[in-house]
């Protein structure tokens, strides 16, 4: 009997896709977000500052609306607590000691990731 692979209309994320997700929530959207910043800051743009600054714009955009397609709330809140706040993990961990443990603010941690690589995939960030 021949093996029948199913294929996925949007493939989901891998876990080198889940890497790829947290090097950018750890280092490329603090940078983006920075020097989107400094544009603003600036009176005049040249077409080729310009034509950055409406890419880092656009990039942003798609990271937060990727972050808002959790569907889990407390998941949400966890990878805006650890990623766009730019808490570290321990206090990411502490601040929500209180309602869940350490396991399962990683599974949370884990499952927002995913999510939010799915959507940057779809949208072709990574």
């Amino acid at each position: 009997m021949d093996a029948v692979e199913q294929l996925e209309l949007f493939p989901s994320a891998t876990d080198k896709d889940a890497e790829a997700t947290i090097k950018l929530l750890r280092e490329d959207y603090p940078q983006w977000k920075a020097s989107k910043s400094v544009f603003e800051a600036m009176r005049v743009l040249t077409p080729e500052q310009k034509g950055k600054y409406d890419a880092y714009n656009e990039k942003i955009s798609v990271v937060d609306m990727a972050i808002r397609t959790i569907k889990d709330d407390e998941a949400r809140r966890i990878i805006e607590h650890r990623f766009i706040k730019g808490g570290k993990w321990k206090h990411t961990v502490i601040n929500f000691r209180s309602v869940m443990s350490e396991r399962t603010v990683d599974r949370r941690i884990t499952e927002g990731i995913r999510c939010v690589a799915n959507t940057l995939k779809d949208c072709g960030i990574i």
